[in-house]
């Protein structure tokens, strides 16, 4: 089968016509002879039926045409005899194929029975012949009936009423049948192998001219598989053949110009891209020089307001001071999280994994901002549904939480709930941190990891949020190429992302670095 799979279609059409045609004469060949010899047999009996059916219907007609059915069927070497059985059981033949033909009804009839039975076989098939017609009336007797001669030659018969004492009886030799039905096989046989040799030949050429269309379309439609459209099928007819070729040319053209078209709008997204980059790359190199530049200037303001400050006498200068230390301090740590954010966005600062207990990274968080949490009022909770041990950057995971813990508690009204939880799903560690409150609008939802970007809603009124702490989640995750996120949920809004789980007998999570 593999063989044959791997044959092209005018090899396998060749191979399908020959072989019917070789089928064919070997079916002529080995049973030819008997199905012709059963067919030439069924039709001789009807014809037999129908010759007896002519000729009881000119008998009963008393029509001069009697004689004239019977020469009909003598004709198709068929021997016919009328008799008629006296009331002593002896019987009288009237009219037989080979006595007399041609003289009419007469008086004086034969007084031999059919020249085709032995003399030795008389009586046997007088008595046989009287058994068969004693039950008959219009119906047909038909058999192969006796041995007629010494050669043992079998005949078909057919036995009918006439009247109520006359008979017909009709004899055709099987022989006869036999022998035409060898000669027609071998006739059939002898032509149908002629057919073979001179069909190959012309099924061969014929074949290969169907199948050359079929082949260039192949062609056509390899070359359009290596994006190549310059060629055409060619269309002759209108046969389905055609009809493909036809819409193979159509695809090509579509395709060439969906294609142009995408080549388009390709180049004009990658100039796109370029420009985004480089803009990225100037916005990175700038927030890094600007960060670098502004925290020497901002330690010294901070160091001289506390000098200042400690050495004031005038109460409205202390409290000048300490406005100023307070708004350095502010200024300071959003530098602090801008060069954070520069060095992870330019590779500087690498993924370092280790593997360590989740839990403590919940503990160490919570406990960290106790003071924000006591001082708005919200309550912090741990959720786990194990004890993860993970496998990622300690110092990274611990600020990707400690972001989305702030951010979570930032905008959580008074009396409201911060959760972290931690639970398995589809093979990773999903981590969410869920606060009560505000929806955030759908439209917000998608930019909210962006750099310094902040949703204008009443959510973010009223808060000190420069939008880079959020970022910095978006790069840590991506950094480890992990999935993260956030969406609206029943009375509040979720943060999560996905960390992998630390296998032990992995030889690339190092169990040396557990840190717990």
């Amino acid at each position: 089968m593999s063989g044959w799979n791997k044959w092209g279609i005018r090899r396998k059409l060749f191979s399908v016509i020959i072989l019917i045609l070789l089928f064919n004469v070997v079916v002529l060949l080995v049973m030819g002879s008997t199905l012709f010899a059963g067919f030439y047999q069924s039709n001789k009996i009807g014809e037999l039926k129908k010759s007896a059916n002519q000729i009881r219907q000119a008998y009963q007609q008393n029509s001069e045409t009697f004689y004239d059915e019977i020469s009909l069927i003598e004709n198709e070497n068929t021997l016919v005899s009328v008799f008629s059985v006296g009331d002593d059981g002896s019987l009288k033949v009237l009219y037989h194929s080979r006595a007399d033909k041609g003289e009419g009804r007469s008086s004086e009839v034969p007084r031999d029975l059919p020249p085709m039975v032995p003399s030795n076989k008389m009586e046997e098939w007088k008595k046989e012949l009287l058994t068969r017609i004693q039950d008959l009336d219009e119906s047909f007797d038909v058999q192969g009936f006796g041995a007629r001669s010494g050669n043992g030659r079998m005949d078909i018969t057919l036995a009918t009423r006439l009247d109520a004492n006359l008979y017909l009886f009709m004899q055709t030799p099987k022989d006869f049948i036999r022998s035409t039905a060898d000669l027609a096989v071998i006739y059939t046989a002898l032509l149908s192998i002629g057919i073979l040799l001179i069909g190959s030949v012309i099924i061969y050429f014929v074949v290969a001219r169907v199948t050359k269309p079929i082949q260039q379309i192949q062609k056509v439609a390899g070359q359009i598989a290596k994006m190549d459209f310059s060629d055409r099928c060619e269309i002759k007819g209108g046969d389905e053949i055609a009809m493909l070729g036809t819409s193979i040319n159509h695809m090509s053209e579509e395709l060439e110009a969906s294609i142009e078209k995408l080549v388009e709008a390709n180049q004009v997204l990658q100039n796109d891209l370029v420009r985004q980059q480089q803009t990225d790359r100037m916005r990175q190199q700038f927030v890094a020089n600007v960060s670098h530049d502004f925290k020497t200037p901002l330690t010294l303001m901070i160091s001289y307001a506390e000098a200042i400050a400690e050495s004031a006498q005038n109460d409205h200068l202390q409290e000048y001071c300490e406005i100023i230390i307070g708004e350095g301090n502010k200024l300071s740590q959003m530098v602090g999280r801008l060069l954070n954010l520069s060095k992870l966005e330019n590779g500087i600062d690498q993924v370092e994994k280790s593997i360590f207990c989740l839990s403590e990274v919940f503990d160490q968080v919570i406990n960290n901002q106790r003071i924000i949490t006591e001082r708005q009022n919200v309550t912090a909770k741990k959720e786990l549904d194990e004890e993860f041990i993970v496998y990622a950057d300690y110092q990274k995971i611990e600020q990707v939480v400690t972001n989305l813990f702030e951010n979570a508690v930032k905008y959580t009204p008074p009396g409201g709930t911060v959760v972290i939880a931690a639970g398995r799903q589809n093979g990773k560690c999903h981590v969410s941190v869920i606060n009560t409150g505000d929806h955030i609008a759908e439209e917000d939802l998608e930019n909210l990891f962006e750099s310094f970007y902040r949703a204008d809603k009443s959510r973010t009124r009223g808060t000190q949020s420069y939008g880079l702490g959020l970022a910095i989640v978006k790069v840590v995750m991506e950094a480890h190429g992990q999935r993260y996120g956030v969406e609206n949920i029943d009375k509040g809004v979720k943060f999560w992302f996905e960390l992998e789980l630390s296998d032990l007998n992995d030889e690339e999570q190092d169990p040396l670095h557990i840190l717990v």
